[in-house]
């Protein structure tokens, strides 16, 4: 069945998706919601899992979502976000406890707060990047994913790496593979009946009671270290009181599986595209090449300093998030009736920000299906037609970190390697985040140096 086939809806029809469009819409949202776009313009009601959505489809649209007060909205999927993570998680406050919470997390996670890491992310990245072969064919999501996990490790929880990085490592490995989609997004299985949930269970205490050992272990070492841990370690409630251990292993949590996913696959989309694209990787590769050496550390390679400002590199870093967008939406949901582009939307009503749909929509980026970084040094695009990691109120905000991490893991890898993508791949639903299908194919044709 195709979606062209189908016929157009007036547009204040409230759209009841067949079984086979729920499915589409959930795994593969990209052609669902141009087909949408192209038959209803700003926005789309659809009622899909027993309750009303509405679609926003373009940065005009998202623009009025997003300025409105945040204390108009409740949190988007509170129940499943709330069974994963904790009632008390950052995912699911609202109001002025979720804004304290943000300002808590907020000196932590800013990028500038690591820039004094930056040859400790360096350093993660060369050495898992010296596990590739010359001749070798790889999935470039395994490597990623590895890469994102120790930075997570040694900048979020401050573990050097040893048995309890390792053993930390294998809890999440366990935890991420039994977050199955089921228990994700139908809430109402997260009940001891269900076979899927108890693997999820028991994953999520052991890695609990593994930062439970950390926390144990730098009060009786006083040990005070202003990363994310030591951070929520010095936190308080409304009364004063220190928040309880459970409340700072719950907000780790939302840390790890939400940094660690949306790092690993912007990585392995980006070196999708530069083994496609072998004009991007030697245009990238000779600014790398021009930039001065590291001024404490000549021999690891250029300053990253400007590495970051690298205009080319963020460019195509901007490219990547934009053509695979890790988010393919974000939602609010309004406790007040509030209008949408002259569309009144009721309390409960859940309005879904299409990121997929903005990203590609070729009044914003022409040829939007075509890879081509010269489009983000062209002209500058503003945060409702280019929002990778959200908007408003709830923007992640492990973005500077992702990003910082990113750019240094590509740098590396088009500085030291040569590599060309093997087969075609494409984005599709893993859980709450989008991914590639087949993982990145790439063959290592060679080292650099």
């Amino acid at each position: 069945m195709s979606l062209a086939a189908t016929a157009i809806i007036p547009q204040n029809t409230t759209i009841k998706l067949t079984p086979w469009q729920q499915w589409h819409n959930f795994a593969e949202p990209r052609d669902m919601h141009d087909w949408l776009r192209n038959t209803h313009g700003d926005l789309a009601a659809m009622h899909f899992q027993g309750r009303d959505h509405v679609l926003v489809m373009t940065p005009e649209s998202a623009r009025e979502v997003f300025t409105q007060d945040p204390d108009l909205y409740d949190a988007f999927w509170k129940e499943s976000f709330a069974g994963m993570n904790g009632q008390d998680s950052l995912w699911v406050l609202i109001g002025e406890r979720h804004r304290k919470e943000r300002l808590l997390f907020a000196p932590a996670v800013h990028a500038n707060h690591y820039r004094d890491y930056g040859n400790v992310i360096r350093d993660i990245v060369r050495a898992k990047l010296e596990k590739w072969q010359p001749r070798a064919n790889i999935k470039a999501i395994d490597t990623t994913m590895t890469i994102s996990l120790d930075v997570i490790m040694r900048l979020v929880f401050g573990v050097e790496e040893g048995a309890v990085m390792e053993q930390g490592r294998k809890l999440v490995h366990t935890l991420t593979h039994t977050a199955h989609p089921l228990i994700v997004f139908y809430p109402k299985l997260q009940r001891p009946w269900f076979p899927l949930w108890w693997p999820y269970v028991n994953a999520k205490k052991n890695l609990y009671a593994w930062m439970q050992k950390l926390l144990d272990d730098r009060r009786e070492n006083h040990v005070d270290v202003d990363d994310v841990m030591g951070v929520l370690m010095k936190a308080t409630d409304e009364k004063g009181n220190p928040v309880s251990d459970e409340h700072i292993c719950n907000e780790l949590l939302s840390v790890l599986t939400a940094g660690q996913m949306t790092t690993a696959v912007a990585t392995a989309w980006a070196l999708y595209e530069l083994g496609r694209h072998p004009r991007v990787a030697a245009k990238l590769r000779a600014e790398l090449e021009a930039l001065d050496p590291d001024p404490e550390r000549p021999a690891a390679g250029p300053d990253l300093s400007q590495v970051l400002t690298a205009p080319y590199l963020e460019a195509v870093f901007k490219e990547t998030v934009r053509l695979h967008p890790i988010l393919s939406e974000c939602a609010r949901v309004p406790m007040e009736p509030m209008q949408i582009r002259g569309r009144t939307v009721q309390p409960g009503q859940a309005l879904v920000v299409s990121i997929v749909s903005i990203h590609h929509d070729p009044n914003t980026y022409p040829e939007p299906d075509t890879f081509r970084p010269e489009r983000f040094l062209e002209r500058k695009y503003n945060i409702y037609e280019f929002l990778p990691f959200g908007g408003g109120h709830r923007r992640c905000m492990g973005a500077g970190l992702a990003e910082y991490t990113i750019r240094i893991a590509l740098a590396e890898a088009v500085l030291h390697w040569y590599f060309e993508t093997t087969g075609v791949d494409r984005d599709i639903r893993h859980d709450l985040a989008m991914g590639p299908k087949y993982g990145v194919p790439l063959r290592i044709n060679g080292r650099r140096n």
